[in-house]
């Protein structure tokens, strides 16, 4: 007789996702009970030891409304890096701002601080600071800039959940404004969702003003004004006072990222594991040069970044790589996105550019971004969320067996 085997849940979904869930299902959203994404916000604040953080659908949707709320007006500029997904670029030109394109640096694969300099100008009003792959930026260092300056900074913090720059800051509580993502395949993941954090007043209110329709009676933080119904339910009362968007977080989501978020040690220490084992066998190999981090930096390994670079004499192309590594079990190797100014959809609008004298033409065929463009054709970003260390294993194996195959040793 066959014994049946125990319902269990999805290995990311091993904590407090399933009471939470069945909490709402059995009690809805009684306005009584305190809301998941208030225990998320309060949760957020006090991991990162910050004043105000604020649940949203997205960390596009975050990235939109924080350059919203600095203000940034017709021709504005905001400094981004080029080797970083679309919505970097897009969310500055939907705010109504010009992202300027900047160059990264060949050996930890980040703004290039030289590139930088070099293109803050009059109409400059922030620095967004990307935390790409296994990367994380030198917070300090860009501060200083933007105190100089008298600029922004807003931290991308997507791919870089619970991580430590060089100088020991927590990712996240350096920049004006900072935002996360819950999308599946970060840390910590609810399928989708995101979360702003800042210590700026003004700027909290603006934030949950504009991703919650205006309406009048958001605050700063997360505590409600209480009207009572009568108030609110005639036909004279006024609601907006601003114009935002529908950016909430549902309290589903808000129910899960805060399971996940209770959890959030187990997940980092996974990562770290994986790409230690990545680490050794990479480090060594001279075909691949791995993005440099910081001895004294502590990354949570979003993905593991190696550039492939293998000699002349060996005939391998990346996809031919990717292809075999996944023929002995790997998990699909992730491409680097196209530079944002790469992307058809930038060509076609002619959003941004590199320098201040730049025509809007020269975005259909920019060399403004040198580093970038070399390294982003070349990027292997190896998954780091396995399950466990059996899994982990797994991804060794496979790349060991790969570099056998193509005699990379």
């Amino acid at each position: 007789m066959k014994l049946k085997k125990k319902n269990q849940n999805f290995w990311r979904f091993s904590g407090n996702e399933k009471k939470y869930i069945s909490s709402l299902l059995k009690n809805g959203f009684k306005p009584k009970n305190i809301p998941f994404s208030e225990k998320l916000e309060n949760k957020w604040s006090k991991i990162h030891n910050i004043k105000y953080s604020i649940c949203i659908n997205s960390c596009t949707s975050a990235l939109h409304v924080a350059f919203m709320s600095i203000g940034i007006n017709k021709g504005d500029e905001v400094l981004v890096p080029a080797l970083t997904p679309i919505m970097c670029g897009t969310s500055i030109h939907l705010a109504g701002g010009v992202p300027i394109y900047v160059d990264v640096d060949p050996e930890t694969f980040l703004l290039d601080h030289e590139d930088l300099k070099k293109k803050i100008t009059k109409k400059t009003k922030a620095i967004l600071a990307v935390h790409m792959y296994s990367g994380i930026c030198n917070l300090n260092k860009l501060k200083n800039i933007c105190k100089k300056k008298k600029l922004y900074l807003i931290e991308d913090c997507a791919e870089a959940v619970g991580a430590k720059d060089e100088n020991r800051n927590l990712t996240g509580t350096v920049g004006d404004i900072s935002c996360w993502s819950f999308q599946a395949a970060k840390q910590l993941t609810s399928g989708d969702g995101g979360i702003l954090s800042t210590n700026n007043r003004t700027l909290a209110k603006k934030i949950r003003k504009f991703s919650n329709l205006g309406f009048r009676t958001l605050k700063a933080d997360n505590s409600k004004t209480l009207i009572s119904k009568n108030e609110r339910q005639n036909p004279s009362y006024k609601r907006f006072d601003e114009i935002g968007f529908n950016y909430r977080m549902n309290e589903f989501t808000a129910s899960i990222v805060l399971a996940q978020a209770e959890q959030i040690k187990k997940f980092i220490k996974l990562r770290r594991n994986s790409a230690k084992e990545f680490e050794k066998v990479l480090s060594i190999n001279n075909n691949f040069k791995i993005q440099k981090i910081s001895q004294k930096s502590y990354s949570t390994y979003y993905t593991f970044a190696a550039l492939f670079n293998p000699k002349k004499s060996i005939k391998v192309s990346w996809h031919e790589f990717r292809k075999k590594f996944m023929q002995f079990g790997g998990d699909g190797i992730y491409a680097a996105s196209r530079l944002i100014q790469q992307e058809p959809a930038v060509k076609k609008y002619k959003i941004g550019r590199c320098f201040k004298n730049c025509s809007k033409n020269c975005i259909n065929n920019c060399t403004g971004t040198p580093n970038a463009k070399k390294i982003q054709k070349n990027l292997l970003l190896f998954t780091t969320n396995q399950a466990n260390n059996i899994e982990i294993k797994k991804q060794i194996i496979a790349l060991k067996k790969t570099i056998n195959f193509f005699k990379l040793n």
